[in-house]
């Protein structure tokens, strides 16, 4: 297959269809999100300003930024910070000097093995979990920027990428971020789109991106993930989800809304083979190999693309098909990353933070 152009969302040009305005009742909380976000970022922008290796560009997310729903308040999460960075052996190297306690034995072995055992392993994510700074608990992944741009260009894991389909909080922004983060969000309307109906509601979109990330994570199997986390997520954040995909939706031709929370999409297969065409390479090949799993007669070759996706998009099971491939990404990655996390956290790191991890599925199957 031919490597593609991926092509810039039109909103950044044009605006072609009209979205709702959000509701009082919305834009309320939309605004209450937006100072918590201010607080948060000002109490991180201090935690960062501990750290004397450079950053490049850094975010924050998960539950200890952003509330879920189905969660009290009585235990403030751990948050979690990602930290981009040009050079990683060298930011180890500085980090490691600086910050020995924050690394397990790993540490005592260098910042050679540090990166190898980051790059060579799960999702090119080294975590260092439980580090409290100033009073504040975090779990800092660092990461190549090379490989955070990849993902969310090609999702060649989904492991980063997918996370940030979710609301995410900017703690230093980079100008190369600003384009990958917007065309990856774009690829993911495009994959739920075809996991959905012709008309659908906007909690059903959002609900069906967030769950991308964890389609084939065996947490979610093994009560190491909230069986409810995506439905908390999303039912809490609407109003971040409905302000981060409005004018990203507002540019996709084939989709538009037409009601104050229902949308509905172009379900022609031209139009529908077209959008597979604009989605990354590995998501591609992967729904190529679920549909001649399937028994679809799937010519190989670099000219097939086009008869490829015309006619994988109109059998019943598309949604089925996109699934499965989305799944096949995320599954080793997550696997690998999570039996990692044993080696960069430590043993007591590790179970103190499976322990957590449990807990939250077991509270949640105790409210059903």
């Amino acid at each position: 297959m031919t490597d593609r152009q991926y092509d810039l969302p039109s909103y950044l040009v044009q605006h072609s269809h009209g979205v709702p305005k959000l509701t009082d009742l919305e834009e309320a909380k939309l605004e209450q999100m937006r100072a918590a976000q201010w607080e948060t970022k000002d109490v991180l922008s201090g935690v960062m300003k501990r750290f004397g290796a450079p950053i490049r560009y850094a975010f924050a997310y998960g539950s200890g930024v952003y509330k879920q729903a189905g969660y009290g308040g009585a235990s403030k999460p751990m948050i979690d910070v990602i930290f981009a960075v040009s050079h990683p052996d060298h930011w180890h190297a500085l980090n490691i000097s600086q910050n020995r306690s924050h690394y397990s034995f790993m540490g005592t072995l260098g910042s050679n093995a540090v990166t190898f055992v980051q790059e060579k392993l799960g999702a090119g994510v080294y975590y260092n979990p439980f580090v409290e700074i100033d009073g504040v608990m975090i779990k800092y992944g660092v990461v190549s920027i090379d490989t955070l741009s990849s993902d969310l260009l090609n999702w060649d894991t989904l492991y980063l990428a997918g996370r940030m389909h979710k609301p995410t909080l900017t703690l230093r922004r980079d100008p190369l971020m600003r384009i990958t983060k917007q065309v990856n969000l774009t690829h993911a309307v495009r994959a739920a789109l075809l996991m959905l109906p012709k008309n659908f509601t906007s909690e059903e979109l959002f609900q069906t991106i967030a769950s991308l990330s964890f389609s084939g994570d065996f947490r979610m199997k093994i009560g190491g993930e909230n069986p409810q986390k995506v439905q908390n997520i999303v039912e809490a954040q609407m109003p971040l989800f409905k302000s981060r995909y409005g004018s990203i939706i507002e540019g996709l031709s084939n989709l538009e809304y037409i009601g104050q929370d229902l949308l509905q999409q172009d379900m022609s297969p031209t139009a529908r083979a077209a959008m597979v065409r604009k989605m990354p390479n590995n998501f591609y090949d992967g729904l190529v190999k679920q549909g001649r799993k399937s028994g679809i007669r799937l010519p190989p070759g670099l000219g097939a693309e086009a008869v490829n996706t015309e006619r994988l998009v109109t059998v019943d099971n598309i949604s089925g098909l996109a699934t499965k491939a989305i799944e096949t990404i995320v599954a080793r990655p997550a696997l690998t990353q999570s039996i990692k996390g044993i080696l960069s956290s430590g043993l007591t790191k590790s179970f103190a933070y499976m322990y957590s991890k449990n807990s939250k599925y077991r509270s949640a199957n105790e409210q059903k």
